[in-house]
């Protein structure tokens, strides 16, 4: 997380603010992607948004209503995302959502076709947010896994890389999108999160990315648990535990514990994928 991005969620108060901010500002999951932006462009639209977030804390109102409706944690990073490119005057929002249906068969969807009033061009924008598991931390990338170990970091990758971004190069989508002058000149994968890692792992697959720590303990004292949409910047505490459970504490340190079980399967899908 950038000093920028740091200063400016101790200053915002609403929840939702906090996680607009984060979900704009917080650096790529992996540090090195085809198709990502540089973390730099993250932190110049912090910049260029910072006053309205801050007006937006001060009245959440709108906000508020329009994330209301996502209860899961994706379709609610995918919100935030919506929102800015709604009330930010930079970019215009072409398309959300867009199905392509060919022959009667649905073969993707585009998350996000946006015009960039200052580059001049038209890009394609796929997000996504997620949280793995390093469970070997001499092999990071092969072996991060979601707390549902059938969520695998390279194989969510790979599918935004070579299905969800080479949408528009498909044959019949290509000429559809071209007669209708919105064929994208750019694309870009925004892939956010978190990477948790065992105790006292000295290896990391980002530099800067979120960090966190996982175990089959209990976490320390201060610690709470939260929230799925709490995921993001805390602040959502949980009152039921999962037997997977996600932890905050005050100085923003994670910890996700796992059981025995969680273990198992990990180990049993590498063997069955190796």
């Amino acid at each position: 997380m950038s000093n920028a991005l740091h200063s400016l969620l101790s200053q915002l108060t609403d929840p939702i603010v906090r996680d607009l901010a984060w979900a704009l500002a917080s650096p790529n999951l992996l540090q090195h992607s085809p198709q990502a932006p540089d973390n730099l462009w993250y932190s110049q639209l912090l910049t260029e948004y910072q006053p309205r977030l801050l007006e937006l804390d001060d009245n959440p109102a709108l906000l508020h209503l329009h994330c209301q409706p996502h209860r899961r944690l994706g379709f609610y990073f995918e919100s935030l995302w919506h929102f800015f490119l709604l009330d930010h005057d930079r970019y215009q929002l072409l398309a959300h959502d867009w199905q392509q249906v060919i022959d009667g068969t649905t073969v993707g969807a585009f998350d996000f076709i946006v015009w960039d009033q200052r580059l001049k061009r038209i890009e394609h924008w796929e997000l996504a947010v997620k949280f793995y598991l390093i469970s070997q931390q001499d092999n990071p990338f092969d072996s991060a896994f979601g707390m549902n170990p059938r969520d695998k970091l390279r194989r969510k990758h790979q599918h935004m890389l070579n299905h969800q971004l080479m949408l528009s190069q498909q044959p019949h989508v290509h000429q559809h999108l071209k007669r209708l002058g919105l064929l994208p000149q750019h694309k870009r994968l925004i892939l956010k999160g978190r990477l948790y890692y065992p105790v006292h792992c000295q290896q990391f697959l980002s530099e800067h990315g979120e960090r966190g720590i996982w175990g089959l303990e209990s976490p320390k004292p201060g610690f709470i648990p939260q929230h799925k949409l709490g995921w993001l910047t805390g602040g959502r505490h949980s009152e039921r535990l999962d037997r997977k459970q996600n932890f905050s504490d005050a100085k923003g340190n994670w910890y996700i514990q796992v059981d025995k079980e969680w273990l198992d399967d990990t180990s049993e899908i590498e063997q069955q994928e190796s």
